[in-house]
């Protein structure tokens, strides 16, 4: 109901407010009236926050556009700067603003360039810019990990009259020198000139383990990533079939990795590149020949597409050929294409084979599987019975007041969890224990997520101690994998069931009564160890499956190995009513994080996402900065030569009785830090039941041995 007289309004808002509020309203009121709005006034200029209009301005001529804002991030941000700032034309300063400190460099020339433009009007200019930028590093990105197409491989050329790029040490006489005219110093990668002397003078690069450089600028490593090319197919002839059919021949990185497999066609040995892409297979002319060059065909021949091009290929002809692959036969029609540039086999072909394996989608194993991914699961057979010490005596903690504009969120948190199963209503019975709620936001703002405060209630709680497995024994466990996939239980705890004599000391107040849990809830101080043991037990005996809490690792040092654990996997969580959240499932890769280290075939390496971080990070200015930044290092430290002797003056800092002084040494170990760890070493897995192996400067490139 609309309250409408003054009055009342006045009072309820002296009400509400708290009587902290009011006596700060009595101190200030002074000769004004006793009216609502009169009263707002006085309250708003107490608290509103005085401002400096100087100081304003200051901040708004400092704001610059960062590497991570999109442009209307910025212009909202300086939109907002400019509140205070009292600009007599808002637009016209934001303007000048976004084109003097903008990260674009195009779209401050086509602004300086077109003066009378407005800002709605760079504005629109900036999104496109912006957009088609985007749009091309998805591009350039997915070109970079081609290198040639089936057509035929060539490598780069490498004319005498082009300039090399100018290094920054001298190889024939170890002479050191710096391009001046640079801003960027090329042996470490960092601003020049330096305070001090260049953190990579005397260090090996690990890429070409030359000598007073970083890998990250090695001249030899940007060489290498620049070989990858691609070849468009040769202009073919008329077709007599208007279908076209694809080609892509995709060959690997650097070094032509490519997937190759052995055949045998007419009793002939061949080797064949396996394309997945391909809808087609595909024999050169030498290859036709080896075989017994079989009479061709020249009716209804289809028009073959190579990657990226847009003329097919010159077809010969098409044969009927007999492929056979370990016990496997398979009559397949062959291409054959003008030129020697090998033999490839398509993937209907491949997948009769065996040679290449599909993993069955999530529908097939919902199918396979009922109800796998579809809600909040409950672990058959077994209660989880928490083990409480009865000598602690019971805390019944005061409610905490749920805030007025949260009640309906918790209200329907509560009926949800209701539903599923979760909590039920404490009625007609004591409840010696209670505890209070805690309503964090959820990245949808119309929801909110309901915790409890157990931390009173932790102290009657007997933890069971259960270890998590070490990122030392999942390194040994995984040693030599190439295939992996990650399983995640949808609200693991949640899929649990309390012993009914347990229930009582997960009890919570909230303003529409008491309840408790029916279900393992987070903040039980033991729940992370139970959980971990119980799926542990569930997985048990399937090798090539570890599970580090909710989380359920699957690994094999081959596709077929990989996918037996992972039927295996499905198959125990199945039997024991337990459920996966689909969306966070990832299946088949051939790299994964897990426990915060990227694991893959060649080895383990640091996660980039912490690497980015480190790397970002500005030098610390005090002690609380030092060991938070030692801290994210130290995880990484594996991946780190020399850490112990790279952070002894950081170290030094965090003692007590020691002053904080950042110096030269200081700030020199900070940035050997950040330029020594890269999300792209890799540290090889190491084998017990080989000699151990000592990492040194003879180690392979971009590779750390560990032991």
């Amino acid at each position: 109901m609309a309250i409408t007289n003054d009055g009342r309004k006045r009072a309820l808002l002296l009400h509400y407010a708290g009587e902290r509020v009011y006596d700060i309203y009595d101190a200030e009121k002074g000769t004004s009236e006793g009216t609502f709005e009169a009263t707002k006034t006085v309250l708003t200029n107490y608290f509103a926050p005085k401002k400096n209009v100087q100081m304003e301005i200051y901040k708004f001529r400092s704001y610059k556009q960062t590497n991570s804002q999109t442009l209307d991030e910025y212009v909202t941000e300086l939109r907002t700067l400019a509140k205070n700032c009292e600009f007599t034309d808002c637009d016209a300063e934001i303007l000048q603003q976004l084109i003097q400190h903008c990260k674009s460099n195009r779209l401050r020339r086509r602004a300086l360039r077109e003066p009378d433009k407005t800002l709605a009007e760079i504005l629109a200019l900036g999104r496109s810019l912006e957009l088609s930028e985007e749009q091309a590093q998805v591009m350039e990105k997915e070109r970079e990990s081609v290198n040639a197409i089936n057509r035929g491989r060539s490598k780069p050329s490498r004319g005498k009259g082009k300039q090399r790029p100018q290094k920054s040490f001298s190889e024939s006489n170890h002479s050191w020198h710096t391009n001046r005219s640079s801003q960027k110093c090329r042996n470490c990668g960092g601003e020049y000139p330096h305070r001090n002397s260049c953190p990579a003078k005397g260090k090996l690069c690990n890429y070409c383990k030359k000598p007073n450089h970083f890998m990250k600028v090695c001249m030899k490593k940007r060489r290498n990533q620049n070989v990858n090319e691609i070849q468009e197919g040769a202009v073919g002839g008329q077709s007599d079939s208007d279908e076209e059919e694809y080609c892509y021949g995709i060959i690997g990185q650097v070094g032509n990795k490519s997937p190759r497999t052995s055949v045998t066609i007419n009793k002939k040995k061949i080797t064949m590149m396996v394309d997945t892409g391909a809808s087609v297979n595909i024999l050169d002319e030498n290859t036709h020949k080896l075989v017994g060059q079989v009479k061709l065909s020249k009716k209804n021949l289809p028009n073959l597409m190579p990657y990226g091009g847009t003329k097919p290929l010159p077809v010969k002809g098409k044969c009927e050929l007999l492929i056979e692959k370990s016990d496997k036969f398979v009559l397949d029609t062959f291409y054959i294409v003008k030129g020697n540039h090998g033999a490839l086999l398509g993937f209907d072909t491949a997948k009769k084979l065996g040679v290449i394996h599909v993993v069955n989608t999530v529908k097939d194993r919902e199918n396979k599987y009922p109800g796998l991914f579809t809600g909040i699961g409950k672990l058959k057979n077994r209660t989880v019975k928490l083990h409480i010490d009865k000598s602690v005596k019971p805390v019944a903690q005061r409610q905490r007041r749920t805030p007025f504009h949260l009640r309906a969120k918790v209200e329907q948190e509560l009926d949800k969890l209701l539903k599923e199963d979760i909590i039920e209503k404490v009625e007609g019975e004591p409840t010696p224990w209670i505890s209070p709620i805690v309503t964090p936001p959820k990245k949808n703002t119309d929801e909110i997520r309901l915790c409890i405060d157990m931390r009173e209630a932790n102290k009657a709680i007997e933890r069971e101690r259960h270890l998590l497995p070490t990122i030392d024994e999942l390194i040994n466990d995984l040693n030599g994998s190439t295939v992996y996939s990650k399983l995640d239980l949808r609200a693991g705890y949640h899929q649990l069931v309390l012993d009914p004599e347990s229930r009582y000391i997960t009890a919570f107040n909230t303003h529409v009564g008491v309840f408790r849990y029916k279900r393992l809830n987070f903040g039980i101080c033991s729940a992370s160890e139970i959980f971990q043991d119980t799926i542990r037990n569930i997985i048990q005996g399937i090798h090539g499956a570890k599970n580090i809490s909710d989380d359920i690792i699957v690994y094999g040092k081959t596709q077929t190995e990989h996918d037996q654990a992972l039927e295996k996997v499905f198959q125990r969580i199945h039997e024991n009513g337990l459920t996966l959240n689909e969306k966070k499932c990832e299946y088949n890769r051939k790299s994964i994080t897990f426990f915060g280290v990227v694991f893959s075939g060649e080895g383990i390496s640091a996660d980039p996402k912490k690497v980015k971080a480190i790397q970002e990070m500005t030098p610390p200015q005090n002690v609380t900065e030092l060991k938070s930044f030692l801290g994210m290092t130290s995880y990484c430290s594996r991946f780190i030569r020399d850490y112990a002797s790279i952070t002894e003056p950081l170290r030094k800092l965090t003692k007590k009785d020691v002053e904080w002084q950042w110096d030269k040494s200081e700030q020199s170990a900070f940035e050997m830090l950040q330029n020594e760890l890269s999300s792209e070493t890799v540290m090889c897995y190491y084998n017990p039941s080989e000699e151990t192996q000592i990492m040194t400067d003879a180690s392979p490139v971009g590779l750390f041995c560990f032991f």
